[in-house]
């Protein structure tokens, strides 16, 4: 082939121009198949020379030009692109091909002056000369430049322009496949979500082998396998892509490409347990010693000895072996961002950055905390300018900046936040080693080996979502000694999860992904199971592991090839078709799943139940009435006790043996248990005080006082609430009760129930933990009981207040715990068929998500939450939801949707007669 092309360039009667095809053969023949770069390029631009584009070739010149370049060239606007007319002169197109492929010699041989000469000159000459079909590729390359200069967003920018000019390119999708791998993988990840741009990869692939730009197409794939092991994509089906395109590489010889992407192919493997020694790239698709060999005379030698190192050093992380991965570390210090900067970069210094911190704290050398101190400022600089990727790495690398200087309270709060922070961006792999990192910490440095155990199991949850089930079993066979009993299984959900939890990936169609969100929730071909610190990891905080308490149906799988969504129990958002999400203005409720058919309560006759002849009869209710006991007094008196139809499966077996006897006492107890069914369901409170005003008259003629101080406490709340007057020496004050005769333990409960009633309805979360640690047991006295699902909801959710409030790490996780513990027996009540606790599950985990500042998984339980009580009938606990939702709305600045649920909280106790409730949130509110 050589021979014939130099014989057309020997022909004196063809020009230059006609000789261009040669000569991208010959430049190809080099940069592609022999692997020399740096030659293709002095072969570009000796033919740009000859097509009258010159350059210097002096070094010292080069710099020169390429920073004055770099000053002039501006960023076009839309508008300026869109006037653009086609570029007319045949010469100039030629030279703007011939430039683009020098472009990318000038990356693969690290010249990044001559880069910029090059970029700089192909868009300023699109901008005077007119759109060419590789223009397209220009203005990225041009921005990948912006970036290396550490300018995100500018960089983004100019990928855009690039975008729009393949979209009026008539020609566009010649060179589609090249401008999408320079887009999606060497610009926007430093301004996007890196699980965004997987997708657009694959279509660049597919677009090149359509229009036979194979080289385009083979980058593309290559950058696909690189960019899915930096989101964490799952490992199995990755590993078959890499496998499936590897063999491609190798049938097109491109070896270039081959050489390249070997490492990221292997590393995938090895994860799988394919090698002997995980620590070693060699398995079914390389062997390490022979792949040295293999690139030790490729000019693209450096960048991938650069990814064997990278990938070496995160096998060494992962397995443990952080002596070696810290050499490794020191040896090729910052020199792939500098030659590169591509999102592996983020993976190499993350796990520079945990390698060197592991080795500072164990041997206290200052180059390894010297060494570790400068990736983190690396990173640091990252976010600063714009890289939303590396919001989690930042928590990450606090944490083991805390640990190194013995801040163990800070450390925990970062790691949890680490932790949290990547899976709820779809990260499990940095969520799984982040875990391990911290348990490790536990363990070693502060002898906490039950939380450690806790955190190992969470680690090997991750783990085993990502795809690496040979690394979970080798922390299971190592601390499995830890922990009493195995992960539960029925924890299932699907990491959005969480910026944020409350964020989803938005992946365009169209090429321009403009409107890609900026944070995202978690994307993956498949749901994930979450562990306990997963549900931090959901964007709910460590040791808040309420979805392993509550959710074993809780979180569904959007269903989506690429996204995954967060959706709490109940709900199913309308979502836009390949979007994945919950609506975020709506929510349906799946109503057959939450509720059970009312059930009309028997008629008897109630008799005998006291020495002055007072007759009871319960009278017949129907379809969503209450049931009316109506009882008959000698002063002819008569009173109403409410059994709501919410509590009518409660009513029908409740009736106590004194009803048929004659035994004042059990006709007593009776009563009381009715009004306590009363106040768990919803009803008016002027209704409920009338009849407890009667209902305290009759004990007293039964001569009842215990039961008659229970009925007190209900009625001083009554009172309170509708802001009226207690002169009444029959109602006497909550210490008054308690002093006064006949108050019994189950008085003391009733009294602290009802003072923590009121303490949360004014949300007084410190008097509320007062009454719950002056009455520890309250829970008891009411078992079997409607009030003893209300205690343990409030308690629940007066933990997680005061966890909110703690603060210390330990007092924070202690309080989190007791929620939990208390959750789950939520949780058991519900799967016993007792449809009435959903909503209590969803505004506790609605206040989950608000502790950790999840605010769209938030909304969702407060949305179900209101629903499901206005469902079930439960009317004040709709206004409590609504009520919670204003704070956190107001909390969060978001005034218009804070108003709205104020306005509906008051609305609903204006209802219910909670007068002041009403005057005390308003000014509370304003």
């Amino acid at each position: 082939m050589k021979i014939y092309g130099d014989e057309v360039l020997q022909q004196p009667t063809l020009s230059e121009l006609e000789k261009v095809r040669v000569y991208h053969c010959n430049i190809g023949f080099f940069g592609g198949h022999m692997n020399k770069a740096k030659e293709a390029l002095d072969m570009s631009i000796d033919v740009l020379r000859k097509l009258g584009c010159k350059f210097p070739r002096n070094k010292l010149l080069q710099v020169r030009k390429a920073l004055a370049s770099l000053a002039i060239t501006k960023l076009p606007t839309v508008t300026d692109i869109a006037k653009l007319p086609p570029m007319v002169d045949e010469t100039k197109k030629a030279c703007m091909e011939m430039m683009v492929n020098a472009a990318t010699h000038c990356h693969h041989c690290n010249n990044p002056f001559a880069l910029i000469m090059v970029a700089t000159r192909m868009v300023r000459w699109t901008m005077k000369y007119g759109v060419d079909v590789y223009s397209a590729p220009a203005f990225p390359i041009f921005g990948f430049v912006k970036n290396l200069f550490g300018t995100f967003n500018e960089g983004a920018q100019f990928a855009d322009r690039g975008m729009q000019v393949l979209d009026i390119c008539a020609e566009g999708k010649r060179t589609e496949s090249r401008t999408t791998y320079i887009c999606w993988f060497l610009v926007y990840p430093k301004s996007k979500p890196i699980h965004s741009i997987l997708n657009h990869l694959l279509r660049g692939y597919k677009v090149g082998m359509e229009v036979g730009d194979v080289e385009s197409a083979m980058w593309n794939v290559s950058m696909y396998i690189c960019a899915s092991i930096v989101a964490g994509k799952p490992l199995k089906p990755l590993a078959v892509d890499c496998i499936t395109y590897i063999e491609q590489m190798k049938r097109l010889k491109q070896d270039l490409i081959l050489d390249q992407s070997l490492p990221f192919a292997q590393g995938v493997l090895n994860l799988l347990g394919d090698a002997e020694d995980p620590l070693k790239l060699s398995g079914s698709v390389m062997v390490e010693e022979d792949y040295l060999k293999m690139i030790e005379s490729s000019e693209s030698r450096m960048m991938s000895f650069l990814h064997l190192q990278i990938f070496k050093n995160m096998m060494c992380n992962i397995f443990g072996d952080f002596e070696q991965g810290a050499r490794l570390a020191l040896e090729r210090g910052d020199e792939y961002e500098k030659k590169n900067g591509s999102p592996l970069a983020m993976v190499d210094y993350l796990h520079q950055g945990i390698s060197l911190f592991a080795m500072a704290r164990k041997t206290k050398e200052q180059r390894y905390t010297k060494a570790a101190k400068k990736v983190k400022k690396q990173v640091d600089l990252w976010l600063e300018k714009g890289n939303i990727n590396v919001t989690h790495l930042i928590s990450f690398l606090d944490a083991e900046t805390a640990a190194l200087e013995g801040k163990s309270d800070e450390a925990a709060r970062l790691y949890v936040q680490a932790i949290s922070s990547a899976a709820s961006s779809g990260f499990l792999h940095n969520a799984a080693l982040a875990s391990e990192r911290f348990a490790d910490y536990l363990l070693k440095d502060l002898n906490e080996n039950e939380i450690a155990g806790q955190y190992f199991q969470d680690s090997i949850k991750y783990y085993t979502d990502w795809g690496s089930d040979y690394k979970a079993d080798m922390l299971r066979q190592d601390y499995s000694h830890l922990w009493k009993e195995e992960i539960p299984e029925d924890i299932r959900v699907s990491p959005d999860l969480a910026n944020d939890a409350g964020n989803t990936i938005h992946d365009r169609s169209s090429r321009n992904g403009d409107d890609t969100p900026q944070s995202i929730q978690h994307s993956s071909s498949q749901g994930h199971s979450i562990s306990s610190s997963a549900a931090r990891a959901v964007g709910v905080s460590a040791d808040c592991a309420f979805i392993r308490a509550i959710t074993e149906e809780g979180y569904e799988d959007s269903g989506d090839e690429s996204e995954a969504v967060l959706q709490p129990l109940g709900l199913r958002g309308d979502d836009e078709p390949g979007r994945g999400g919950a609506n975020e203005d709506s929510a349906s409720i799946d109503i057959s799943a939450i509720t059970t058919p009312y059930t009309k309560p028997r008629t008897r006759p109630i008799s005998g139940v006291g020495i002055d002849n007072i007759g009871d009869t319960v009278e017949e209710g129907s379809g969503e009435e209450s049931v009316t006991t109506e009882v008959e007094v000698t002063d002819d008196k008569t009173f109403e006790v409410p059994s709501s139809s919410a509590n009518s499966s409660h009513s029908q077996g409740h009736h106590l043996e004194g009803e048929e006897t004659d035994d004042a006492e059990s006709a007593a107890s009776d009563i009381s248990l009715r009004f306590c069914r009363s106040w768990c369901a919803y009803r008016p409170l002027a209704d409920l005080q009338k009849q407890l005003e009667d209902s305290i008259s009759a004990l007293v003629q039964l001569n009842q006082r215990s039961q008659k101080r229970n009925l007190q406490a209900y009625l001083l709340v009554v009172k309170r609430l509708r802001n009226l007057s207690n002169n009444d020496e029959t109602n006497l004050g909550f210490e008054e009760l308690l002093r006064a005769g006949g108050a019994t333990v189950n008085v003391f409960h009733t009294v602290k129930t009802m003072q923590m009633e009121l303490f949360v309805l004014f949300r007084n979360w410190e008097g509320a933990l007062l009454c719950l640690t002056e009455a520890p047991d309250m829970r008891n006295t009411f078992l079997g009981m409607p009030a003893s699902e209300r205690i343990t909801f409030l308690e629940a959710l007066v933990y997680l207040k005061t966890s909110t409030s703690a603060t210390s790490w330990l007092a924070r996780r202690k309080w989190k715990r007791k929620a939990l513990k208390l959750m789950k027996v939520l949780k058991v009540s519900l799967e016993e068929g007792n449809s009435h606790v959903r909503h209590y599950i969803h505004i506790l985990m609605a206040e989950c998500y608000v502790m950790e500042g999840s605010a769209r998984a938030a909304e969702s339980n407060f949305k179900a939450a209101i629903a499901l009580a206005e469902l079930g009938g439960f009317l004040h606990d709709k206004a409590l939801a609504h009520d919670l939702a204003s704070a956190s709305y107001k909390a969060q600045g978001k005034d218009f949707w804070a108003n709205f649920h104020f306005e509906c909280s008051q609305k609903i106790y204006t209802e219910w007669g909670a007068t002041s409730k009403v005057v005390t949130e308003y000014i509370y509110y304003n």
